[in-house]
């Protein structure tokens, strides 16, 4: 994909967006681009992801039906002091910080985030902390089983593994983590990864 067609890509994004986040995105953006002018957007994983030699991907932002996250690529190793991470604690290396309103979105805090972000090498996260073996649930399991995907599954890459599994656990109703398990019966059957 040329820059150009990046470049489109990220601001039908932001254009698209539900009316709910188009005053966060732009917050957000401000902050970024106030944090470190160098910071370039690219289109990764249908989503901006915010990057610059060095530190390589910083932050990326993600748009949900009901709320905008901000998360950082290596924020396991950023200090928290004002305790704005809300999701993603359980995570090896990511932190994101979810927004529902554009008064939840203090830009100054965010520069500062983000500044930190910026000092930090590439794959400094990673090569900190190892990986915890993933626990497959059980009704996942069975499913994948009956399904004849279990081997399949288990040969998928750690993250993708590790990321289906977090969808299907982090589903709050049991109709939602039934629905998630068959999609990903589904989805590891078409030989798709998560994303």
């Amino acid at each position: 994909m040329t820059a150009q067609e990046q470049e489109q890509k990220i601001e039908a994004f932001y254009e698209k967006a539900p009316a709910f986040a188009q005053p966060i995105c732009t917050l957000l953006r401000e902050a970024i681009a106030a944090a470190d002018p160098d910071l370039k957007a690219t289109w990764k994983w249908n989503t901006p992801v915010y990057e610059k030699p060095g530190p390589g991907m910083v932050c990326a932002v993600g748009v949900f039906k009901q709320h905008v996250n901000l998360s950082f690529t290596q924020g396991a190793l950023l200090p928290d002091p004002h305790g704005i991470f809300t999701s993603s604690q359980d995570a090896k290396t990511m932190r994101s910080i979810k927004f529902t309103s554009p008064d939840q979105v203090n830009v100054p805090v965010l520069i500062e985030y983000i500044k930190a972000a910026t000092q930090l090498k590439a794959g400094t996260a990673l090569k900190s902390v190892e990986r915890d073996a993933i626990v497959i649930p059980e009704d996942l399991k069975l499913a994948l089983s009956e399904g004849q995907q279990l081997e399949t599954f288990e040969k998928l890459a750690y993250t993708h593994r590790k990321e289906y599994v977090r969808w299907v656990t982090e589903a709050k109703r049991p109709e939602t983590r039934d629905t998630r398990i068959l999609k990903t019966v589904e989805r590891v059957g078409e030989g798709k990864k998560f994303s």
